[in-house]
């Protein structure tokens, strides 16, 4: 398919799929991952058979609480299925009220939310936003893109 010569004229369709190649790369790179941590941690229970050693037994309980993380993301991502879930999401947050209190609530909202996806590797833009008469504001939209965000 990217072989072929009109692959490169719809950008649109070559931008899906590329997009598309990278999630299936870093979902082998997941599995890869949580792999090798099974793989250290049978590795340390076999040598803990052996002899016990507290350093080691450490080390297969910090790598047992990794892949059970690991384990737990690939199940929230098993519940968002549908097709929607995958993609980026808009955010609008809007002070309803007109007091200085909502405004300054929904730029705190607004940052949680910034903070948030930025600390999960997702892009935020700020789209739109209509300052408070007295500090924070009254409407703000973010654009959050990347895997599952709307998920």
């Amino acid at each position: 398919m990217i072989s072929q010569a009109t692959f490169w004229d719809d950008s649109a369709s070559f931008y899906q799929i590329i997009q598309e190649i990278d999630f299936l790369n870093a979902t082998k790179k997941k599995y890869q991952r949580s792999r090798f941590i099974l793989e250290d941690i049978k590795a340390a229970l076999e040598l803990l058979e052996l002899s016990a050693d507290e350093e080691l037994l450490q080390e297969a309980q910090t790598n047992l609480s990794k892949l059970q993380q690991e384990l737990e993301t690939v199940e929230i991502e098993q519940f968002l299925s549908d097709p929607c879930d995958q993609k980026g999401a808009f955010l609008a947050i809007t002070a309803e009220v007109g007091s200085i209190d909502a405004q300054n609530w929904a730029a705190m909202l607004l940052q949680l939310y910034h903070r948030w996806a930025v600390n999960h590797n997702y892009k935020v833009h700020l789209v739109q936003e209509s300052a408070g008469d007295l500090g924070g504001f009254k409407h703000a939209t973010l654009e959050i893109t990347g895997r599952y965000a709307y998920g």
